[in-house]
Order: C-alpha cells, then sequence, then structure tokens
C-alpha cells in the first residue's frame, strides 16, 4: 500500500472629500509585483536542491497521535504534517506504536512512531518519506537510534492560541476559541458555534466575513456582497461589524467591512456571551464573531491569486509564509491583496489595499503572536439603509438590483492600520499566564445620502450628506488559567482582566432633500458640502471587566460543569462638537453570571444546555422625550439554552432550542416619558450540519426556526407582534461534489432560503420570502511540479430580485447575478 497517491489528492483539493488612491496602496501593488518576481524565482532554487538529493528545511509541528495500530498512526501523522509517505502495508501488520505528543520535525516524529517496528524513514528524492527495514534491529527500546533534532513538548495546559483541527471535508474546523474558556473541542462546548476554515474562504472566494456567513442558517446578512459593509443578524439580534474580534481582542478588526486575505478562520458563537467576551462595544447580544489570523505552517508557502468578479473588478493576492529558527520556532506570514473595478450594480465601484502580517514565536515555555493589518478601501455608489415609510404604507417589490437607486457620486473611504500582540507563559505544567493588546486607528470620510421611502409606487427623498469620522481604540487583556484536582473532581480555572476603550471624533454637513424613485432614480448633480477643520471628540467610552469562571469535570471528562461571572463596568461621555464641553457622563457596572453543563454518554454524543447573559450600554431617551437625555442603567439580556450534538464521525449536527430575552425602550404616549420597560423575546430550533455526507460529497447547512415576540410593549400596542427583522424559517444547503471522472474537480451548489420579515413593530409592513441559489466549480490540477486551481462561481444563478433584509428598521436590496471568477498557484 502506499499513501503517494492518497496525499496529492489531498493536496489538489485542499488548494485554496474625493477618495484618491494612496502611496501606500500604490506600495501594495508595487509588493506585490516584487513578490512574484521573487517567488519565480525561489522555486527554481528550492526544485534544484530537491533533484540534486538535497533535503530542504524541515519545520517542527504539533502532534497528539493516540497509542495503536502504527498503520492508522502513520496516516495520521501524514496528514498532519502535510508529507508524503510510501510504505509496504503488509510490512506494518500487527505493528503498534506508543503514539507521539509534542512538536517535532518529520524525520523525528517517524522516528519515535517507528521505535521498535524494525523499520526506519529515509527520505525520497523531491520530498516525502519511505518505510524500509532498519539497517540496525530495532526489536528493542534501548536499541533505537533517533536523529540529533532538540524536540520542545507541549504543555499540559491547553495553548490559547492551539488552532483546532479541520473537521471531514476541510470547510469547518472541529472546534474553536470559546472567548474566556480558550479553544474547545465541538463535543466539549456548552453552546453552539461553527468555525469556518481558510479552505473554505478561498473556496468560495470571499471577500469579506459576509460572504462567509452566507452559509449559516442561524445568521443572515444585513448587506449584499460589494456593498462597502458588514452586519449581521444572529439568532434575530443585530451583530455590528465593528463588534467583530480580531484573535478574542475587541476594537482590533476593521469597522465596516473585514478583508479575509489574512484570516485562517471565522469562528461563530451563537447567543449572548458577556461571560465568554466581554460586554461587546457597540452592544451586540445575538452572539460574536471572531477572526483568527493565519500563521505560518510546517512547510514553506507561495501562493498568488488571480481573481475576477462582477463586471470588471480584478485583483491580485499574494500569500507567502516562512518559518526560522534552529527549531523553526519563529514564523512569519505574509497576505497582500490589490483589487478595483465595477461591480455587478451599476455605478458601483470597488477598490481595496490590504497587507496583513502574522508573526508567532513557539518556545519552550513562551508562545507569542503578533499582527499588523492594514486597510484602505473605497465604494463608490453605495449608501446606507433604506428607511420605510410610515407604519401602515405598504413596501413595493424589490427594484431591479441590476440597476442603482443610491447616486453614484456618493462614495466610502477608509484608511485603518491596527496591530495585536499576545503572550502566553507556562508557569509550570498546569498553570499559565497570558496578556493581549490590541489597538486600531480608523480615518473616514464620505459623502453620502439618506433615503427614505414615501410609497408603493417606490418614490422616495433623499439628501445627502458628508461625514468624516476618526477612531482610536485600544483592547487589553491579562489573566491566568489552570488546572487542579479536588477528589475526583478536575477543575480548569481561568481568571481574566480586560479594559477597552475608544475615542470618537466626527463631523457631518447635511444637505437639500430631494426626491427620486427606487424604480425610475433621477439623476443628482453631486452635492457641494464641504468639510472644514480638525475632527472634534464627540464621544469615549471605557469598558473595564473582572471575570472568573471553573470548569469542573468528572467520570473521565464525561460530565463538564462551567460556572462563571464578569463584573463589567461602563463609562462613557458624550461632548459638544463646538464647544468641547461634556454633555452627558454615564458610569454603570453589573455582574453577568453563566453556567453550562455538557454531558457526554459516548465520545460521539454530548448533551449541552447553558444559562447566560449578555450586556449592553443603557438606552439614552431620545428627543422628543419629556426626559430627553436620561441614560438608563446596562441592560441585561438573558439566553436559556439546550441541545445535543452527534458526531458521525465524518459528519456532525447540531440540535439546540433556546430563548433569548432582550429589554427594549418605549416612549409612553400618556405621559411623554421613555422608559425601558419593553422587551424582545426570541425562541428558536436550530440544526446545523456539516461534513462528509459520503465519499466525495461535503454538505453544509441546516435551518433555523425562530419566533421573535414583542412583550412588555407600552400601553400593549404590539404584545404579541412578531419582532422586526426575524424571519421565522431560514434554511441552507450547499454541498461539494468530486466526480470521479476527471479527478480534480469539484462541483458546488449552495440554496439560501428565508422566510418573510416584518418590517415594523405594529406588523403593518413586510418583505416576502426569498430564495437565492448558487453554482460553481473548481479544478485543482499539477502544471508541472506548480498546484494551480481554477475556481469560478455564479451567485444568484436566476438573477432575481429581493429586499434582502429588515434589520435595524430600514431595508436593503439582494445582489444581482455575480460572476465570480480566479486562479491560485502554490509556486
Amino acid at each position: 500500500m502506499t499513501l503517494d497517491h492518497y496525499h496529492r489528492l489531498k493536496n489538489a483539493h485542499s488548494l485554496r472629500s474625493k477618495p484618491s488612491r494612496t502611496t501606500l496602496s500604490l506600495a501594495v501593488q508595487g509588493a506585490l509585483l516584487g513578490m512574484a518576481i521573487g517567488m519565480n524565482t525561489l522555486p527554481q532554487i528550492v526544485w534544484a536542491a530537491a533533484e540534486a538529493g538535497e533535503q530542504l528545511p524541515q519545520y517542527a509541528s504539533e502532534f497528539n497521535i493516540a497509542p495503536g495500530p502504527l498503520d492508522a498512526a502513520l496516516i495520521q501523522f501524514a496528514t498532519a504534517a502535510d508529507i508524503n509517505l510510501s510504505y509496504d502495508a503488509v510490512t506494518l501488520e500487527k505493528q503498534i506504536t506508543k503514539g507521539l505528543k509534542g512538536r517535532y520535525t518529520a524525520a523525528a516524529g517517524l522516528a519515535v512512531l517507528l521505535q521498535g517496528s524494525g523499520l526506519e524513514a529515509t527520505p525520497k528524492t523531491g520530498g516525502g518519506y519511505a518505510l524500509q527495514k532498519a539497517a540496525f534491529s530495532q526489536s528493542k527500546p534501548d536499541e533505537t537510534i533517533l536523529p540529533e533534532v532538540k524536540v520542545t513538548a507541549a504543555s499540559d495546559t491547553t495553548s490559547s492560541n492551539a488552532l483546532p483541527k479541520e473537521y471531514a471535508g476541510g470547510q469547518v474546523a472541529r472546534g474553536g476559541r470559546i472567548g474566556l474558556l480558550c479553544n474547545k473541542d465541538m463535543q466539549d462546548t456548552p453552546f453552539s458555534g461553527t468555525q469556518y476554515t481558510a479552505k473554505l474562504i478561498e473556496d468560495q472566494q470571499a471577500r469579506s466575513i459576509g460572504d462567509i456567513l452566507i452559509n449559516d442558517p442561524s445568521i443572515r446578512n444585513t448587506y449584499s456582497r460589494s456593498s462597502g459593509r458588514d452586519e449581521f443578524n444572529i439568532r434575530g439580534f443585530t451583530l455590528f461589524n465593528y463588534d467583530v474580534m480580531f484573535n478574542g481582542l475587541y476594537g482590533v478588526s476593521p469597522r465596516n467591512t473585514s478583508s479575509l486575505i489574512g484570516i485562517e478562520r471565522v469562528e461563530v458563537l451563537r447567543g449572548p456571551n458577556a461571560l465568554l467576551n466581554g460586554m461587546a462595544p457597540a452592544g451586540s447580544v445575538g452572539g460574536s464573531i471572531n477572526l483568527v489570523p493565519k500563521r505560518a505552517g510546517t512547510n514553506p508557502l507561495n501562493r498568488l491569486t488571480l481573481s475576477y468578479m462582477g463586471d470588471s473588478v480584478l485583483g491580485a493576492h499574494i500569500d507567502v509564509a516562512r518559518r526560522f529558527g534552529a527549531e523553526q520556532q519563529l514564523g512569519i506570514r505574509l497576505n497582500a491583496i490589490t483589487s478595483s473595478g465595477e461591480t455587478s450594480v451599476s455605478n458601483v465601484r470597488d477598490n481595496l489595499d490590504a497587507i496583513a502580517i502574522g508573526m508567532d514565536f513557539q518556545g519552550e515555555r513562551l508562545r507569542l503572536e503578533g499582527d499588523v493589518n492594514y486597510q484602505h478601501s473605497v465604494t463608490r455608489g453605495r449608501g446606507g439603509l433604506l428607511f420605510p415609510p410610515a407604519s401602515g404604507v405598504k413596501i413595493g417589490s424589490a427594484p431591479d438590483a441590476d440597476k442603482n437607486f443610491i447616486p453614484k457620486w456618493t462614495y466610502w473611504a477608509s484608511n485603518e492600520i491596527s496591530g495585536a500582540l499576545r503572550a502566553e507563559f507556562d508557569l509550570n505544567k498546569d498553570w499559565v499566564a497570558y496578556g493581549a493588546l490590541g489597538g486600531k486607528e480608523y480615518d473616514f470620510n464620505s459623502l453620502q445620502a439618506s433615503m427614505l421611502l414615501q410609497n408603493p409606487q417606490g418614490g422616495m427623498l433623499i439628501r445627502p450628506y458628508r461625514l468624516n469620522e476618526s477612531i482610536s481604540a485600544l483592547s487589553v487583556e491579562t489573566g491566568i488559567r489552570g488546572k487542579f484536582a479536588t477528589g475526583p473532581l478536575e477543575h480548569e480555572v481561568i481568571l481574566s482582566n480586560s479594559t477597552f476603550s475608544q475615542e470618537n471624533k466626527l463631523l457631518r454637513l447635511n444637505g437639500s432633500i430631494s426626491t427620486s424613485s427606487i424604480y425610475s432614480p433621477v439623476s443628482f448633480a453631486e452635492p457641494s458640502l464641504t468639510l472644514s477643520g480638525h475632527l472634534p471628540k464627540v464621544s469615549e467610552a471605557r469598558l473595564n471587566s473582572l471575570a472568573v469562571a471553573d470548569t469542573i469535570s468528572m467520570m473521565d471528562r464525561k460530565v463538564q460543569l462551567t460556572l462563571g461571572a464578569r463584573r463589567q463596568q461602563v463609562e462613557t461621555s458624550n461632548f459638544n462638537g463646538t464647544t468641547g464641553a461634556r454633555t452627558d457622563h454615564y458610569d454603570k457596572s453589573d455582574v453577568t453570571p453563566a453556567v453550562a453543563l455538557v454531558i457526554k454518554p459516548s465520545d460521539q454524543l454530548s448533551f449541552y444546555g447553558n444559562y447566560i447573559e449578555a450586556l449592553s450600554q443603557g438606552n439614552t431617551a431620545p428627543n422628543g422625550a419629556s426626559n430627553a437625555g436620561q441614560m438608563f442603567a446596562p441592560q441585561v439580556s438573558k439566553q436559556r439554552e439546550a441541545g445535543l450534538k452527534y458526531d458521525f464521525g465524518r459528519f456532525a449536527s447540531t440540535l439546540s432550542v433556546f430563548q433569548i430575552e432582550r429589554p427594549a425602550g418605549f416612549i409612553n404616549p400618556a405621559t411623554s416619558r421613555y422608559g425601558m420597560d419593553g422587551e424582545q423575546r426570541n425562541r428558536g430550533i436550530e440544526l446545523i450540519t456539516q461534513g462528509e455526507a459520503t465519499d466525495h460529497v461535503r454538505v453544509l447547512g441546516g435551518l433555523a426556526w425562530t419566533q421573535g415576540k414583542l412583550t412588555k410593549t407600552e400601553a400593549g400596542t404590539n404584545d404579541g407582534n412578531t419582532a422586526p427583522a426575524v424571519p421565522k424559517l431560514q434554511f441552507n444547503l450547499a454541498g461539494e461534489w468530486d466526480p470521479l471522472i476527471l479527478r480534480g474537480l469539484t462541483l458546488t451548489a449552495r440554496m439560501v432560503h428565508t422566510s418573510p420579515q416584518y418590517v415594523d413593530a405594529s406588523n403593518t409592513q413586510r418583505i416576502p420570502t426569498w430564495t437565492r441559489y448558487d453554482l460553481g466549480a473548481r479544478y485543482a490540477f499539477m502544471a508541472g511540479k506548480t498546484p494551480i486551481t481554477v475556481r469560478g462561481s455564479i451567485e444568484n444563478v436566476f438573477d432575481k430580485n429581493y429586499w434582502l433584509s429588515a434589520a435595524r428598521e430600514g431595508l436593503t436590496v439582494g445582489a444581482p447575478r455575480t460572476l465570480l471568477l480566479s486562479v491560485s498557484a502554490d509556486f
């Protein structure tokens, strides 16, 4: 038996004011060109060395292979190390290995696995290893001669930055970061979550988080592809893109939309999570999203991807990774992209330049991670939400998605630079101290349009405005975690302290109101709106929290109980932009507890339940209320959830039921006083599926049934009504099939279904059901010694016009039929 064919096939399927372009934007393009030339030379040197019989540098990787049959262990090792391995299966019959745990190079790891087998691994010309009978006897352990390689053993305490393995099919991972609780396997996680991989990002040619989360049945995007911003509804509640975390920190990810060039995983955790992640800066409560940055892998990487989207958006993306040092402790990964052109929507142009640099150091006791990200983006012809007419006025049909009712002179332009540093130090084999620091500088200028729909015939009022904004954010986290036992009980304890601060500066100037139509837009001349002078500070916020949690395990971890609480302090101030005087100040605190339980009758089946809360800044009474300006205490949202998870080996499902209660504010019509007396209650059932349904077929999807109800409304006026923007049914099904007629070919299809959504609280307006279909294909092959993958897909195949969302009391339109093409080459 040989594994050569298996791993070649595996690798083939795994390829994966007016705005102006800044000097740094041009530098990105120059860097891409220079690196592309360099990559054309480097592979020639590397392959020349390989053909001459020289071994390429070996990189250490982390392994955890259980004792057992040697044949199975070698398959697991070769897959994890991404190497070709050839051997005669007969020589391995009835052979047993003691397993492998720790950090090893390929040669050292094979030597340990082969102890006592009488076999040794010898390098092959061009790469890989072949097993053959050892030149000396290895029948006894003390006769084993290992290569002279220093090995750094793994700590018994799981590193928070250790990336969980991919699940079968490679589209999702087996687990991910659960905030304060660090990384957990999906069967040990007492919450519903999904971790989407870099492979899925590459195969679906995703440019932003929304392009990936379209696969999730519990999530719907507020904005369509290439709209210039991301925003999501999770379990019926809004999650803003500026509440997305980067490597566990708030305030580091891009504010409007996040380029995914430097992202390894997009981790979704459904439901409130104040204990786990702290209070989200913008108060999102439906769930959390965490972006996991890319790191250099075991093998060197030189990948160039050229792409095409819509009418003329052309892009070039480079991905380069290396590890350095005698034990390969230091890793550096560089991603850069430049893209520009017209999208599938008329008068919409998208420009993006971004660089992501990720570094890591893996020492014996010290682990470091560092990231620097820059992103410059300009989107023309796209504005914000289309606000609906007064309650009771019907919403007309969606306009032609190919056309654009937003004036072509509108634009969003942003420059963002961010950085993050995370460190862990093993105090001993059971206790780890850690810390993280991250921040961002965001500069935004725009010419936008506020739009108010007037009637079912599509008439609208439109008001231009210029908005310039600057935001500075800083996150700090420190903590300690460890393990100990009290009799038969095992404890995993963590204590964390975190601080988030943000300062906002802003200027806005409104123009005159005009009339237009979403069906027959009127062309307007660009308004003359000019902002001058420095940006005044308008607000600042500081969030401090202290959290503690203990996961108590018993019966060989078949029962796991997590108890925890977080004390969160919220301090905010608003300022007069003209005088600089502070107008409002708010300093409140609250404690949010959590309890979660996992029961595992077997390794395949786990039951879980949780009670957890979310915390968001208290509302401020609006203008027009008798108590205008009054700031209320922090709002506490509560979730109760129960579910089960079953892992069939290559296919896994999560079934969950939940209830989330969130406070809501209303103005009493009798007294004109604003109060936080209302509530939105969402109850739901979710089924999430992932993995390989059968050989050569991968499935990703599920359904979410949600009942969003308004309760305790002012005077009971809307009690029992359906909450706005909460579809009752969301259904996703995406599949991949590898037809055996052509090795390396994969065909893809996806259906996304969303039931009607109410627009207003009185339920007099709603948008209809929409269903979208996508088709695609990719082909992975070898051109000489260069792996190449060609990808193509068509989103919204039938070019359906539909209202995408009614979130945040506004309307957005789905994207038209969109063509995506790309070709990737690993040099």
